[in-house]
Order: C-alpha cells, then sequence, then structure tokens
C-alpha cells in the first residue's frame, strides 16, 4: 500500500467503483461522456494522494485523443489505421485501467481480505481474490529483477530472454502465493479477526453516493435518445 497523505477509502467503495465504471463504458460510446468518466477517475485517484499519478493519465489520455481526433483523418495505410484503433482501444479501457492501478496500490491484502469477509464472500472467491492482489506486484518486482541480471550477464533485450524467466517466476510465484494465503489460514471455516478496521466514512459514502447519481442521469439520458 502506499503511503500517500491523500483521502483513504473503504475497499468495498473501491469495487464498487470499478464494477459501475465498467458497467458505464459499457451504457455509451459518446466522447463526451467518455471524458466524464475518465475525470471522475483521476479526480478520484488525485484526492487520494497519487496526484503524479493522475498527471500521467491525463498526459496519455490526451495524447491519444489527439491520435485519434487531429491525426486519424489524415493517416492512410495499415501501420496508421493500427496505431490509430489500438489508440483508440486503449483509451476506451482507461478508466477501469486507472481504478484498477489504484485499487492494487492503496489497498492492503488484509485489508481486502476483512473487507470480503464483512460482505460474507465465500472462500473460494476471498482466496483467489487475495493471490491476484499480490501477483501483479510481486510480477513487477520479478520483471525489474530480470532486467537487472540481463544487464549484469551483458544479455542483449530480446523477447525470449525475457518472457522465459518471466512466465517461469509467474508459475512459481502463483503456487507460492497460494501456498501462503493457505497457511495464513484464509480457508478456515471458522470466524476471523483481523486488526484492520474497515468500515464507510465520510468520503467513502459522498463518492458513492456522487457516482450513482452520475449513473441514474445516463441512465435517463439513455433512455430518452440523448447518450
Amino acid at each position: 500500500m502506499s503511503t500517500n497523505k491523500g483521502l483513504t477509502f473503504d475497499p468495498r467503495t473501491k469495487i464498487l467503483l470499478l464494477l459501475l465504471v465498467n458497467l458505464l463504458l459499457l451504457l455509451s460510446h459518446s466522447l463526451w461522456f467518455e471524458i466524464v468518466l475518465f475525470t471522475s477517475c483521476i479526480v478520484i485517484v488525485g484526492i487520494s494522494g497519487q496526484v503524479k499519478s493522475a498527471g500521467h493519465f491525463l498526459i496519455a489520455f490526451l495524447l491519444m485523443l489527439g491520435i485519434d481526433r487531429g491525426l486519424t483523418p489524415y493517416m492512410r495505410g495499415f501501420v496508421f489505421t493500427l496505431v490509430s484503433f489500438v489508440s483508440l482501444a486503449l483509451r476506451k479501457f482507461l478508466p477501469c485501467f486507472i481504478l484498477g492501478k489504484w485499487i492494487l496500490t492503496t489497498t492492503e491484502v488484509s485489508e481486502f481480505v476483512a473487507a470480503m469477509w464483512k460482505i460474507h464472500l465465500p472462500q473460494t472467491a476471498i482466496i483467489p481474490l487475495s493471490v491476484v492482489f499480490r501477483y501483479f506486484p510481486t510480477i513487477k518486482e520479478e520483471w525489474g529483477a530480470i532486467r537487472a541480471a540481463m544487464k549484469m550477464r551483458g544479455i542483449h533485450v530480446s523477447l525470449e530472454h525475457i518472457m522465459v524467466p518471466l512466465l517461469m517466476s509467474a508459475i512459481n510465484v502463483s503456487e507460492e502465493l497460494s501456498a501462503a494465503a493457505l497457511c495464513r489460514g484464509l480457508d478456515n471455516p471458522g470466524e476471523h479477526t483481523c486488526m484492520c478496521k474497515v468500515e464507510f466514512q465520510q468520503q467513502d459514502k459522498i463518492v458513492l453516493l456522487l457516482c450513482f447519481i452520475l449513473a441514474a442521469f445516463a441512465i435517463f439520458l439513455k433512455g430518452v435518445g440523448i447518450l
């Protein structure tokens, strides 16, 4: 979990926001609605203390929007069409990626598990999800270790030299994290205790209320044919 000085949100709020944004992205393909969703996501990330990340996402969005709206009308050929398609696809899924990264970097595994216990999620779902929370950060560390080892040995960068050890590390990491989760007693059917205090705070209520208002407004506009 990152040590930021911004607002903290309940893990349940974060999951609900991610699900809501996914549903809203499927609701409309309007550019202005996409901009509203993206702006909402970077505002949430910014008030959580990750202002630098919010700035990077803003630059990426503007770059992809510029490619789509500024260069695509003048592009010709397969390469330019491919660039435009990739840029558009990445931009469409950028709000989901922003929230996904935000959840992974601002949520402790124990905090997430405690929240899932509170909503009485089945153990068959809690264990895989808790492993996922540690999986991606661990794979990132493995990636850095592989690159450092290649640099020390003077091995040139290639797909084979990166993907083969990374895939092997991914398999080992998944097995080790699963074993660690079981060793911590996550599969125990009895009552669990946790030192993490998980509860809805004022900021959770405000953000969820605003998001549900936005969703209701979007559904209304979709119903009357404006969106």
